[in-house]
């Protein structure tokens, strides 16, 4: 498992034992973009080219993967109607991306199976104990205040 920084410092990738290798957005909570192969196994190093254009992954099966960073975008020389063309559909996507049926396309990924399911079964999990804890807080006499999920992640908290 690894964590690298891009050269600008706006991206940062991992590498982890799900056989995935994150893109991030150190801005945002959720990663960009995931990638995958089928026949890849733990991910042990990432790292980010210095142009920040490729990510390199090396993995325990013994294979050093180049990927890049930006999946949809074309490498090599562009012509001048190509980048308008680039462009346009960038500010479409934009000025609709609050339509749901536009945000839907532009939010989808292709997740590995195994990912999937384990993220389903984590969900499934946090919703029952949401549950336990809102059925205690509802039948105890003590009157407890509802605690946030983001205040439980803190373990604890120094003040110098």
């Amino acid at each position: 498992m690894d964590v690298d920084y891009s050269p600008t410092g706006q991206e940062l990738v991992s590498g982890s034992y799900d056989r995935s290798v994150r893109l991030w957005d150190v801005n945002k909570g959720h990663s960009r973009d995931i990638y995958h192969a089928k026949r890849m196994q733990r991910v042990f190093c990432v790292k980010y080219t210095l142009d920040n254009n490729y990510v390199l992954s090396g993995s325990d099966d013994s294979n050093l993967r180049l990927w890049r960073a930006r999946a949809s975008q074309r490498m090599g020389a562009k012509s001048n109607r190509e980048r308008s063309a680039i462009e346009y559909a960038d500010k479409l996507k934009d000025r609709f991306a609050y339509v749901p049926e536009v945000r839907k396309v532009l939010q989808h990924r292709n997740v590995p199976k195994g990912i999937k399911k384990a993220s389903r079964t984590k969900q499934d999990m946090l919703q029952s104990r949401k549950r336990k804890e809102e059925n205690t807080r509802k039948h105890d006499k003590s009157g407890k205040p509802r605690v946030p999920e983001r205040k439980k992640a803190i373990l604890g908290v120094t003040n110098k």
